[in-house]
């Protein structure tokens, strides 16, 4: 109908049928174009709904009761004369399910460094009330002061996301500087594998469940 009164108008006004022809070819290119890129508008958004929408970035994953998330752990390394100086900064995060939190079970984390460099030297770390240990580190994370706790769902689930993050100081005397400074130049060469797990612990049931582990590289840099 708008091309028939297109062709009425310009016949009372005497526009050339070359005009309107190539009037109308265009006006039809435009209305195909049109439809291809409304097909097309359609056909992607399907696709885009097809899969489970996501809530946070863990959703898509398959999680147990608990879990250790890890990633690259760093020791700090430097040489004050005669005295070798480590610091390894701890950096994991526990995903654990909220249900067991609320029924009041602790969690818990452990570090081994058997089989590492560190393993070879006494550290201290410092608890949640100040106090300077040697040796030890409390494993109940209520007892720990914790980088972050969030809730997170995942898979429909609540989970609380717990981060650690502490710091192990190390300090070792030897004969001389040139002593102290050989073996640092050696840890900045060794690459070491660290292992953690952790557990829930009822104290009201005497009891321990949902017992996982997971390990991470251990680097040396120059503090």
């Amino acid at each position: 109908m708008f091309l028939k009164l297109n062709d009425q108008l310009a016949f009372g006004l005497n526009i050339p049928y070359q005009i309107i022809k190539k009037f109308k070819n265009t006006v039809m290119k435009k209305l195909l174009l049109f439809a291809f890129a409304a097909v097309a508008l359609v056909s992607c958004q399907k696709s885009g709904n097809e899969g489970n929408p996501s809530s946070s970035a863990v959703s898509t994953e398959n999680y147990a009761a608990l879990n250790i998330k890890t990633s690259n752990q760093i020791v700090k390394v430097s040489v004050t004369s005669n005295v070798l100086n480590l610091v390894y900064n701890e950096d994991v995060t526990l995903i654990a399910d909220s249900a067991k939190i609320a029924q009041n079970w602790n969690v818990h984390l452990k570090e081994d460094f058997t089989g590492t460099q560190l393993a070879d030297y006494h550290y201290n770390s410092m608890t949640k009330f100040g106090v300077i240990a040697t040796d030890w580190v409390d494993d109940n994370l209520n007892n720990v002061v914790l980088r972050s706790s969030k809730d997170t769902v995942v898979n429909n689930k609540l989970f609380v996301k717990k981060r650690v993050t502490r710091s192990f100081s190390y300090k070792e005397t030897f004969n001389t500087a040139a002593d102290a400074t050989k073996v640092l130049n050696q840890l900045l060469k060794q690459t070491d594998i660290i292992a953690f797990s952790s557990y829930f612990a009822s104290p009201e049931l005497d009891a321990t469940n949902s017992n996982t582990s997971n390990t991470a590289k251990l680097t040396y840099v120059k503090m």
